[in-house]
């Protein structure tokens, strides 16, 4: 959801807007946009302000930055980044937990695919969502949960 737009993606399915218009005393969707570019995959996205942050299938695994508003794809990151990744935001960075067990820290910016660091955070695959804390990341494996700390 973004202000009062619902925003609906899926496996090889374009992403696409919508908004919840009343007609009369009818109410009805109405399709804003569509963008088959952003079909997201076994990934939920992410708002950081104006920004839509996703991960969708297509270059075997891209990130991508997409415009909410207006549905146009803002940077897309090199392809083979994996199967999956787990996006959240935390400030100015966007972080991807992929299912090798990468967590890249991103900035979250609508100007570019911008990497800070990467970090190797388990020694099996990672398919949950990592929780940002203030003072580190807590990481779920494939048998564990970890505690990886910021100091």
């Amino acid at each position: 959801m973004y202000k009062d737009t619902l925003i609906i993606a899926g496996l090889n399915n374009p992403t696409y807007a919508v908004r919840v218009v009343k007609d009369g005393g009818k109410y009805t969707l109405a399709k804003l946009w569509e963008n088959p570019q952003a079909s997201m995959h076994m990934s939920s996205p992410v708002l950081a302000g104006d920004v839509l942050f996703g991960f969708t299938h297509k270059s075997k695994g891209q990130l991508f930055a997409q415009d909410p508003r207006t549905g146009k794809i803002l940077w897309t990151s090199p392809g083979r980044q994996g199967d999956n990744a787990a996006l959240e935001v935390s400030g100015n960075l966007l972080f991807a937990l992929k299912d090798d067990a990468d967590l890249v820290a991103i900035r979250a910016i609508p100007g570019g695919y911008e990497p800070i660091r990467t970090y190797k955070v388990a020694d099996s695959p990672t398919y949950a969502h990592p929780v940002i804390t203030e003072n580190g990341v807590f990481v779920k494996d494939a048998t564990s949960v970890m505690f990886w700390s910021w100091k």
